[in-house]
């Protein structure tokens, strides 16, 4: 384990440095022949998947939405107690990235929408406010605690453990070596149901990058509202307000409207 931080650490340096010379080469191959190849581990090393192997292994050891961006070594810390196997362990990282993902991009679209209609709905059912100054509830804006908030997180919580069982289950049964990390047997669409090696992969890799876009979105909200005290529906009117109430719109079509009139 010493050996694959140590490796990882100078793979990702070495990702930002090309030889400049061939006595640079020579060197490497060099060390190459005493202390064993000085290539990127294989969960950073940004190359794409076979895809004439089997769909679900990872041919190659290589990863969909791989870049081989790593600065920090994190996929080289065992938090899961995979032993010696890091194939296994990175495949857990990738698992925990997926759930966190899919949460997010939840999250980074209902955040808005409550902010739009719970002020609508508390009217019309005339039920309590849950926002705190039109913001949504979170651990920095306050109001977890109020109302049936703390029951859908218990709900929240009871759901995630029962997907963690259902993913121990699968991967017993799967084996290991064959379980693709994020799958729990849950498509209701079949968009990926009879998709060639080439389209499941892309499918994967997009899911990876808008889940990863999702959690840079939500930690955004959240620190855009506590900074301001403002509502994220405010500070980026222009997302979330429909065009036809833009006051630039409403002009253009006034004017529009004017010009066909004057001609009539």
């Amino acid at each position: 384990m010493q050996k694959l931080i140590i490796a990882s650490s100078i793979a990702t340096a070495s990702a930002f440095v090309a030889p400049t010379s061939t006595a640079s080469a020579s060197t490497l191959k060099a060390q190459e022949s005493m202390e064993g190849p000085t290539v990127d581990p294989w969960y950073m090393d940004g190359k794409e998947p076979d895809l004439s192997k089997i769909r679900g292994v990872f041919p190659g050891k290589s990863m969909p939405a791989d870049y081989g961006f790593d600065p920090l070594g994190v996929a080289a810390i065992d938090v899961f107690s995979s032993g010696d196997d890091d194939y296994l362990r990175v495949k857990n990282y990738r698992d925990a990235e997926l759930r966190h993902g899919r949460l997010a991009m939840l999250a980074a679209a209902a955040w808005p929408v409550q902010e739009l209609v719970h002020p609508w709905l508390n009217k019309a059912l005339d039920a309590p406010n849950l926002l705190s100054d039109g913001r949504s509830p979170s651990v920095l804006n306050g109001g977890l605690g109020d109302g049936p908030i703390p029951l859908a997180l218990a709900f929240t919580a009871i759901m995630a453990g029962l997907l963690d069982i259902r993913a121990i289950d699968i991967k017993e049964r799967t084996g290991y070596d064959k379980w693709i990390p994020g799958d729990y047997g849950f498509d209701p669409l079949n968009i990926v149901k009879g998709a060639s090696p080439v389209a499941f992969k892309n499918m994967q890799a997009k899911e990876i990058n808008n889940g990863r876009l999702a959690m840079v979105a939500v930690a955004c909200y959240v620190a855009q509202e506590a900074a301001t005290g403002e509502p994220i529906v405010a500070l980026s009117e222009g997302l979330f307000t429909p065009i036809i109430y833009m006051p630039w719109f409403q002009h253009v079509m006034d004017t529009a409207f004017g010009i066909s009139s004057f001609r009539v």
